[in-house]
């Protein structure tokens, strides 16, 4: 049985009761609002505060950072908030269609019971996914944002994408249902992610030696990828019609030219209104450009049964098998939140959150993971991966993942702490306390000694190339230059490292690799397709 919070259920999100809910007393002062606890340091707040992060109007997005030289700290106190929000019941309806909005009728107790609202997505999982962003057909696209989910793919010799289990249920392209859309299976195309068997997965005794890429019962279960944006990202795409192939190239061409030779980049405000620069969070204005990676994988009935995992409606893709009709043909396969039957749930593992802010206009990078990631104590729980065979630098054998190769920063341990007490206290059996942040990174840095400067996520981020990412990036043969500037800011130029290092090879599109990779057409990524697209075997 759930605890409930009849203070927070009660009240609704006027300024007196925040203020109320927000009072702090001791010999010294007297706090009364939220937002000034974030002044105080974290050995005041954990003695102190009550509503760091669960304050009545915690469904509100952060719009930007103190300043634009935040305390670690402040920064890992912003991502959380951000996390909240993000993860908020939204308000998704089939009247309205509106995605990307709370629900401000929920209060923080509806928050902590995620899973009572299986149905009812989350705000960040409503926002656009890349190929409703950017379809190679643009007689698909839809410049509203607030529409039911629809994903097209054009995929040759075959007329649709069809359920995998149901041949008479609506082909893809019809399905408007479902919000998490996993068309990814690698991490861009360098390394795949893989965990333990399941030995007692229903149907595993069918596939005694299933092979490792093919996702059925029993196999090892590949960790796969979704990429979201917000409304005001998806607007500005409209608005300068970057979903037009040609038109978003000759931008692309010309950004790259002004951020070079014009020292336009990473600024605030932008200085031209000719390059991509899409728009900043500003306190007391816009929200901001967000975007959102999530990594998912296929839980065990028992880590299901533990309350530890989101779950959620999703689609995945897998190629025909053998011996299947139409075995060369791809299919979807829609997954319930719940065992209802046979299904086994998918759990989110990690979530990217990358907002532009004025403050930092080279972006805020915040990156979460569940807490049993690393956790080789817990059955059919190992890591492992394969990096790309065509790539010289790296081990193409199988790898195991032990460790964190960058530890999480002690002041982002604390804060976890204030955060997961926090959830813990309302409510013993909230599944937000099995989620920490790893870590954030805010202003562009040339100094490898600096916090989170090596950010990776280990289930997004695995390989040697990526979790120790800095310099350039060359995708097409996996290989780095980590002496290389990827992050021009103005006049000022970075070797930055991590997942701003990263995304700075994608400045030209302002830091948006769905902007610069679109379009996304042909065909979705197939949990048992190779291990990579090079074709490496097993």
């Amino acid at each position: 049985m759930r605890m409930k919070l009849p203070f927070f259920h009660s009240i609704k999100h006027s300024r007196n009761l925040t203020i109320i809910s927000c009072l702090i007393i001791s010999s010294i002062t007297v706090l009364t609002n939220c937002d000034t606890i974030t002044n105080s340091t974290t050995e005041d707040i954990a003695e102190t505060d009550s509503c760091l992060f669960l304050c009545p109007d915690a469904w509100k997005v952060p719009h930007d950072v103190s300043s634009d030289n935040p305390s670690q700290r402040e920064l890992a106190i912003f991502a959380w908030k951000e996390f909240i929000a993000l993860n908020w019941p939204s308000n998704y309806n089939t009247t309205s269609y509106t995605r990307g909005k709370p629900d401000t009728s929920m209060n923080v107790n509806d928050f902590l019971n995620a899973g009572q609202f299986p149905d009812r997505p989350l705000v960040w999982q409503t926002y656009k996914h890349r190929v409703e962003i950017y379809p190679e057909d643009t007689t698909t696209f839809n410049s509203n944002f607030n529409t039911p989910p629809q994903y097209h793919y054009s995929i040759e010799g075959q007329d649709a994408i069809y359920n995998l289990d149901n041949p008479t249920a609506p082909p893809l392209r019809d399905v408007t249902t479902v919000f998490n859309n996993l068309d990814e299976t690698s991490e861009i195309d360098l390394c795949t992610v893989f965990i333990s068997a399941d030995p007692n997965a229903p149907g595993a005794e069918q596939y005694p030696n299933p092979s490792v890429n093919s996702f059925l019962p029993g196999a090892p279960r590949r960790v796969i990828y979704e990429a979201k944006a917000n409304e005001i990202y998806f607007d500005y795409v409209v608005q300068r019609k970057l979903y037009n192939t040609v038109n978003r190239n000759n931008l692309l061409d010309y950004t790259q030219r002004a951020i070079g030779n014009d020292n336009l980049g990473g600024l605030y405000p932008c200085g031209n209104d000719s390059i991509i620069c899409f728009p900043h969070g500003v306190a007391g204005g816009s929200e901001g450009s967000i975007e959102v990676k999530a990594s998912w994988r296929q839980l065990t009935r028992e880590e299901y049964a533990s309350g530890r995992y989101i779950t959620a409606p999703v689609i995945y893709y897998r190629q025909g098998l053998p011996g299947e009709v139409g075995n060369n043909d791809f299919y979807y396969k829609q997954v319930a939140s719940d065992t209802t039957g046979n299904n086994i749930p998918i759990g989110l593992v990690g979530l990217h959150i990358i907002h532009k802010t004025a403050n930092i206009p080279t972006y805020v990078f915040a990156t979460f993971e569940q807490v049993d990631n690393l956790n080789r104590e817990q059955a059919n729980n190992d890591i492992t991966y394969y990096n790309r065979n065509d790539n010289t630098i790296v081990n193409p054998n199988k790898q195991d993942v032990v460790n964190r190769p960058h530890p999480i920063l002690e002041q982002t341990k604390a804060i976890n702490t204030l955060a997961q007490n926090e959830f813990r206290e309302a409510d013993p059996n909230s599944v937000w306390q099995y989620y920490k942040l790893i870590g954030i990174q805010g202003p562009a840095t040339n100094n490898q000694d600096t916090t989170d400067f090596f950010l990776a996520n280990i289930v997004t981020e695995t390989n040697e190339v990526l979790r120790s990412f800095s310099g350039t990036l060359d995708n097409d043969n996996g290989t780095i230059d980590p002496r290389a500037v990827n992050v021009r800011k103005g006049r000022k130029l970075f070797i930055s490292g991590g997942c701003k290092g990263c995304h700075g090879n994608a400045q030209k599109g302002d830091f948006s690799f769905i902007s610069v990779n679109a379009p996304f057409d042909g065909t979705p990524d197939a949990v048992n397709q190779a291990l990579l697209k090079s074709d490496q075997e097993n």
